[in-house]
């Protein structure tokens, strides 16, 4: 095997664990996770977080794998960019929570830029 390939699946893999692990990790928090969404008024709090940890987990899992990279890519940058969006709200803060917000909604740009690397690997 090609040792560009393999730096392309050890690519995918722990790109792909990240999200798996962030996923499960939202049901070891559950409470915090769902109150989070209670705060915002956000309706069926606990459904939402458990629809979308189990996204978070599985389109990390199939990204992971190697299979389907380019679909599993996908749902990752819009699952990315909806929490990105509706949780990390910098522009509505202050201070330290806006600093905070800011940095994560910074990584999380990074992130969306490793799977559009991953798509267009994928693509070619």
């Amino acid at each position: 095997m090609h040792p560009l390939v393999i730096l392309e699946h050890l690519g995918l893999a722990l790109i792909g664990l990240f999200f798996v692990w962030g996923g499960l990790n939202h049901f070891r928090v559950f409470r915090e996770v769902r109150a989070m969404l209670v705060e915002r008024h956000w309706p069926f709090p606990g459904f939402i977080v458990v629809v979308a940890s189990l996204w978070e987990a599985a389109a990390g899992a199939v990204l992971a794998s190697g299979l389907y990279t380019a679909w599993a890519a996908l749902a990752l940058i819009l699952f990315v960019a909806l929490a990105s969006l509706l949780l990390l709200d910098f522009w509505n803060q202050t201070d330290e929570a806006r600093a905070a917000s800011l940095n994560a909604f910074l990584l999380n740009v990074a992130v969306t830029g490793g799977l559009i690397l991953a798509m267009a690997l994928a693509l070619e």
